[in-house]
């Protein structure tokens, strides 16, 4: 079973606690000073049999990944690493959507500290004037048929200067610190977040994907640029023509047919 840190010294881990108390949902928090990945961690929660809605926070991350097995930077006491565990009564078909909920979450979010230039680019970045401030990675757990769990890792620059990007990624990913000129509190951003997810879920829940939709084509960073999608050794180029019903990116091709596209890795021209 995991232990829950002690260590609060550099992250105020009760009060979050305490406010996470009044939120609707029944929030399990579980924090630990450094993991290899906060996903990791949630899965094993999963495999064990918890409940949802668990969320794991890290204040460091050895091992933190994003999309296509990337890496995600993760230094300690700056930024917020947090995996949500949920048991979704979904179609394995729909899982996607997920990642689509947690980024109209996060942006709401973001904008909440930053009201001007938080955008969404699909399927799982929140950039604040073009460059990356939020990447979201979500793993599915099957039983049988059925979904068993849904782990949704969001990890968001809170504090990091821009002197400590990686060089390779600095011209492309910012923080909150950085956009607003002022440190932020993560504890802050973690409620803001939980309390934004929550909503968003729940409605995801209630009334199906149409108005997480409509709210992500609002703050989409893409309407009318050219698309590059990128899986695997196949690429695909157009121009931007919304997401489908279900989430799948939708792009019109030189000859003007939309095509659905489910998995890639998009630039934006």
């Amino acid at each position: 079973m995991i232990n829950d840190s002690k260590q609060r010294t550099k992250f105020e881990i009760e009060e979050l606690r305490a406010r996470l108390e009044g939120l609707g949902l029944d929030w399990r928090l579980h924090f630990l000073d450094t993991v290899d990945s906060t996903n990791l961690v949630a899965l094993e929660l999963a495999q064990e049999g918890a409940p949802e809605v668990q969320i794991v926070v890290a204040d460091r991350q050895t091992g933190g990944r994003g999309r296509l097995q990337r890496a995600w930077q993760s230094p300690a006491g700056c930024n917020l690493y947090a995996s949500l565990l949920l048991r979704p009564r979904i179609a394995p078909a729909d899982a996607p959507q997920i990642t689509l909920v947690a980024g109209v979450a996060a942006a709401e979010m973001l904008a909440s500290f930053c009201p001007e230039g938080v955008a969404l680019k699909w399927p799982n970045d929140v950039l604040i004037r073009g460059r990356k401030v939020c990447g979201i990675l979500a793993e599915l757990r099957m039983a049988g048929e059925k979904i068993d769990a849904v782990v949704v890792g969001i990890g968001v620059n809170v504090n990091m200067r821009r002197a400590d990007f990686n060089p390779a990624y600095r011209e492309l990913a910012t923080s909150l610190r950085e956009e607003t000129g002022q440190e932020q509190s993560r504890e802050e951003a973690a409620f803001r977040l939980c309390e934004s997810f929550e909503k968003w879920y729940e409605m995801f829940r209630s009334e199906g994907f149409a108005p997480v939709r409509k709210a992500w084509l609002a703050r989409a960073e893409m309407p009318g640029r050219r698309v590059r999608v990128v899986f695997g050794e196949k690429a695909q180029e157009g121009l931007f023509a919304g997401i489908d019903h279900d989430g799948a990116l939708l792009m019109t091709d030189e000859l003007g047919a939309t095509r659905r596209v489910i998995v890639g890795d998009v630039a934006l021209g």
